[in-house]
């Protein structure tokens, strides 16, 4: 009689918890974990072993010392993300990621690694400089520059503005020229050196509609 490996059989389920002060983000993160991996068990707090939740909804949970944390954070930015560090998380999850960079990072805190949002180094010189480049932008060009920051595409830039997809790159090539750089890349750093030194900022929505339809999207995706 041959022997049979009952290990892959009788591999234990994922327990998770997620909590958030709005219901909508916390069922649609479940439904999320779950389209990811199929068998994903929605469990007791004190019983799971991936909780993914606010700061502030981490210090009302009585946590299991091996129980992985993920911290919930509105944008990348630096003071949240170095908090979840601090609190021994395994990841911070910005809730305005891109559908498909939301799944990525998902993807690999459920497969066991850690996962953290690139954020700007603090220097306070840099941050000066980067303000006074971002003053010579249009407010349309800050919004889409805005947008870039938030890794949306220029289909998506374009939808959001209601503008065309043609109109969106000509913004871009502007933005590149008076930021005096190159890549797409190097203007978001721009734009977040200059968000951490307290530039004009465009107010981000704290999980509304919008970041609900990211969520949704999300959840869309990985299916």
């Amino acid at each position: 009689m041959m022997p049979v490996d009952m290990s892959a059989n009788h591999r234990e389920p994922l327990r998770f918890a997620v909590h958030h002060a709005f219901p909508i983000v916390s069922e649609t993160l479940e439904a999320l974990v779950r389209a990811i991996q199929p068998g994903a068990v929605s469990s007791d707090p004190t019983k799971a072993t991936l909780i993914i939740a606010t700061l502030a909804e981490i210090d009302r949970l009585d946590l299991a010392p091996d129980t992985r944390v993920a911290i919930l954070i509105d944008h990348a930015d630096r003071r949240p993300v170095q908090e979840a560090r601090s609190r021994g998380a395994v990841a911070a999850l910005p809730l305005d990621l891109t559908a498909e960079h939301l799944r990525a990072a998902l993807e690999a805190v459920m497969a066991g690694r850690g996962w953290w949002p690139a954020v700007a180094a603090a220097d306070p010189d840099a941050a000066m400089s980067s303000t006074r480049r971002l003053d010579a932008l249009s407010g349309q060009q800050f919004k889409v520059l805005d947008l870039m920051s938030r890794g949306r595409l220029n289909k998506q830039i374009a939808y959001d503005l209601g503008i065309s997809e043609g109109t969106v790159k000509s913004h871009v090539s502007s933005i590149l020229r008076k930021l005096g750089v190159e890549r797409r890349t190097q203007a978001i750093a721009t734009f977040i050196t200059a968000q951490d030194g307290g530039a004009r900022m465009l107010p981000r929505p704290v999980l509304g509609t919008a970041g609900a339809a990211h969520l949704s999207r999300a959840t869309h995706a990985a299916r």
